[in-house]
């Protein structure tokens, strides 16, 4: 009897805070919905000018692509712009495909937090699909913090950047940031393994 009573006060507790992580799991995935929605369009439309060479707003500045959003009638494109036009056909066609590449990680990344956030909206923190997602989000980071080597050396070798490697703060952040995460993902496994074994005493 006393050991009924513990449970049902057990789970009168976590009622409420499961409530909270149903509430907030919808509302980010709504966001993540829509965030990788735009993101999604967004990277076609700039592989689309790449792909078919419009030279008045795709380009590249200072070895990495460069994209011109607006420009006033008469307007000067910034220093060191270079118009894709201005290449060849083949060097369009890689640049489009290595934009491509270099968009993929993050995309990953964006429909990986959906996955994660609509678990939250079932409830559910420490399962096996959680540990697939948030490994799936440090593999992502991962390749996000490499895949610009590849490109800038691809554009180097193409003849289309200046430089062959470039490496920037947020490479570095990306990488250090996915080591922690699958790190993090050691924990969660360590919790899904004690969710089902207790699932299976009770």
């Amino acid at each position: 009897m006393i050991r009924r009573h513990n449970r049902a006060a057990g789970d009168g507790d976590t009622a409420v805070p499961a409530d909270i992580l149903m509430r907030r799991g919808r509302l980010f995935f709504a966001v993540a919905c829509a965030v990788i929605v735009t993101m999604a369009a967004t990277a076609v439309l700039q592989v689309a000018l790449l792909l078919f060479r419009v030279g008045d707003h795709a380009g590249m500045l200072n070895g990495g692509f460069a994209f011109i959003v607006t420009r006033d009638d008469g307007g000067a494109a910034p220093a060191g712009f270079v118009t894709i036009s201005r290449y060849a056909v083949w060097q369009s066609t890689l640049a489009a495909g290595l934009l491509t590449l270099r968009l993929i990680p993050g995309l990953v990344i964006l429909a990986s937090l959906v996955g994660l956030f609509r678990l939250y909206a079932r409830r559910l923190i420490f399962s096996a699909d959680h540990e697939r997602w948030m490994r799936r989000i440090a593999w992502a980071l991962i390749a996000y913090a490499l895949v610009p080597l590849v490109t800038h050396a691809a554009l180097y070798a193409a003849g289309m950047s200046p430089v062959a490697v470039k490496l920037e703060w947020r490479q570095l952040d990306a990488a250090i940031l996915g080591i922690l995460l699958f790190a993090f993902v050691d924990v969660i496994a360590f919790g899904a393994e004690i969710e089902r074994d207790r699932a299976g005493f009770f």
